[in-house]
């Protein structure tokens, strides 16, 4: 991406890498930064045309996040209504257009802004946000999302009061969210944006929002794919991140990309999810 080293400058640095697959990179992301107010965001498409649904949403997203009335007075109120909205408006693109379909495909969303020292995170699905944060001479993860795995309590109440059921396909496999007694949609999150047959059995665009107040201990957040957590720990991501220096954040994130795929290569033989990571230093 043109501008690496200007974001560099600012603390922020990326990766996005294709996975070893026959379908093409699902994974995306966006990077805006003004003035005092950064947003990132990192959107994981899965399905047949997941590709398009989180394209979709990465150049949607900002746009209606900054015309949100309430923007810069209630930014939890603007994140919640941002992403129902993005979700009305796939459903809108796909019936338009006819190019594309989002029954049976969607994406994750994991959004931050950062702003007046406060950060705001609001996401769906299983892209994970992760905090660094200085503890003596050490760094120390902090979680700030939960993957939406419908084998969470709430999560699977949910689903089963909208008449569908929580169960695996396979004994090594995920959860998924079907319809009572059905084979489909088979989704392996309780929480997306798309996903309309899914959104019959209790799958919901709600996104968890919450927000921190940024200390002087806390160094850097960082927003990832699944191909990143997959096989590697919060601490050893956060742990490599710390140990390169500010100044080569995007190394960093390339690090964590590479190491990710790595271990994918390991575990799985000849295949890797595709794999995004964000990182954002505060100072």
């Amino acid at each position: 991406m043109p501008g690496s080293n200007i974001l560099q400058t600012l603390g922020i640095g990326y990766a996005c890498k294709k996975g070893v697959k026959a379908a093409p990179n699902q994974d995306d992301f966006c990077i805006l930064v003004d003035g005092d107010t950064t947003i990132l965001g990192v959107f994981d498409g899965h399905g047949l045309f997941g590709h398009f649904c989180s394209y979709t949403i990465q150049q949607l997203m900002p746009k209606l996040l900054y015309s949100h009335p309430a923007f810069k007075t209630n930014l939890e109120l603007a994140l919640k209504q941002t992403f129902l909205k993005l979700d009305e408006a796939l459903r809108g693109i796909t019936q338009q257009d006819g190019k594309f379909s989002a029954l049976l495909s969607g994406t994750t969303a994991s959004v931050v802004v950062y702003r007046d020292k406060t950060l705001y995170i609001s996401h769906v699905g299983d892209s994970r946000v992760v905090l660094g944060r200085k503890d003596k001479d050490k760094i120390k993860a902090v979680p700030l999302s939960r993957d939406h795995c419908p084998e969470l309590d709430d999560e699977k109440e949910r689903v089963e009061k909208s008449n569908g059921e929580v169960r695996r396909q396979d004994p090594s496999g995920p959860p998924r969210v079907f319809g009572l007694g059905a084979n489909y949609p088979g989704l392996a999150m309780s929480r997306a944006i798309g996903d309309e047959i899914a959104k019959s059995y209790g799958v919901i665009a709600d996104p968890e929002v919450k927000c921190l107040k940024i200390e002087s201990d806390d160094l850097f957040v960082t927003l990832s794919s699944d191909g990143v957590w997959e096989f590697l720990s919060n601490e050893k991501v956060i742990t490599d991140i710390y140990k390169q220096d500010r100044s080569k954040v995007h190394n960093a994130a390339a690090l964590v990309a590479e190491n990710a795929f790595n271990a994918w290569l390991a575990n799985e033989g000849h295949t890797t999810d595709d794999i995004t990571c964000l990182i954002f230093y505060f100072n």
